[in-house]
């Protein structure tokens, strides 16, 4: 929670009432008392800078800003509840009359939505590569092979821990010498990376850094489709349950049908999907009936 509030890449996805966004390069936090907290959110009616001063910085539990324009005042406290969950209390004060409206509160409840979701994601994230290496752990079938074609469950696990051995320069640099071609790269690390020994690609499973990461332009929805979908090709490939939380795999779900399957170039064109172990269906046409996991694996152009 404190990593959400604290640093632009976090502040990104949740700053802003619904309709809004904040991009990074608008966010500037000097994380001190008397450093700068500045926001600039943009929306189709036009844009809105926050800029203000922190006054109390106290990790990881409290965190307070000054508005100078207004005067406001907001202080934010964070309480380990001892159960995996954090509370979150915010007080303002000297709250200006613009901002309450019954039309303002509900935006700022719609930004406390945004960062609920935002931290379920990523639980998410971190509850999937969990249950992959809990698997991984229980059974010796690191040789078995993927839905993915041509990887054996050790590369595909080789592949999603990538960005844990790897840093944004030494990206840059692998990506250039595979002259920017993704595919080429992401072969290229799975089989050299997948031959490391499995205690290591384990405990990279269960990193915090992984759980963290984010791919480049696809935030915490990208993360989460990227956690869901290759564990799927390990999990089906083995005829196991999904390990990622069936709240997931619906989200994947819902993300490739948005998409209309274009996302792996798959054809939905008069097609209805139903899922059999949930409540869930989508489109029109002709039926395709199967779990949700597959389901999810189909519309990422896997093979069944």
């Amino acid at each position: 929670m404190w990593r959400c509030l604290t640093e632009p890449a976090e502040l990104a996805h949740f700053w802003g009432p619904a309709g809004m966004h904040t991009p990074v390069d608008g966010i500037v936090v000097e994380l001190r008392p008397g450093g700068r907290f500045e926001t600039l959110m943009i929306g189709e009616h036009g844009t809105h800078r926050m800029v203000a001063t922190f006054t109390e910085v106290v990790a990881p539990s409290t965190l307070a800003w000054i508005e100078p324009a207004s005067g406001m005042h907001t202080t934010s406290t964070l309480a380990d509840l001892g159960d995996g969950t954090t509370e979150l209390v915010i007080q303002q004060r000297h709250v200006p009359e613009a901002m309450r409206t019954p039309e303002a509160r509900a935006g700022f409840l719609t930004s406390l939505d945004k960062l609920e979701q935002h931290l379920v994601t990523r639980q998410w994230v971190a509850e999937t590569y969990q249950g992959l290496a809990e698997l991984l752990t229980a059974d010796d079938v690191w040789d078995r092979p993927s839905l993915c074609e041509k990887w054996l469950v050790r590369h595909v696990v080789a592949h999603v821990t990538m960005p844990v051995r790897l840093t944004p320069a030494l990206f840059g640099a692998k990506m250039a010498a595979a002259r920017g071609d993704f595919t080429v790269l992401s072969d290229t690390v799975a089989v050299r990376d997948g031959s490391l020994p499995a205690a290591d690609l384990l405990a990279q499973l269960r990193s915090p850094d992984l759980h963290a990461w984010q791919p480049p332009g696809g935030g915490a929805a990208g993360a989460l489709s990227h956690a869901v979908i290759h564990s799927l090709d390990v999990t089906i490939a083995l005829g196991r349950p999904p390990v990622a939380p069936a709240e997931a795999v619906t989200a994947v779900l819902d993300q490739l049908t948005a998409a209309n399957g274009t996302l792996f170039g798959v054809d939905l064109t008069d097609t209805r999907l139903e899922a059999t172990d949930i409540t869930w269906t989508w489109g029109d046409g002709r039926v395709t009936r199967a779990d949700s996991g597959s389901l999810v694996a189909l519309l990422s152009g896997r093979t069944l």
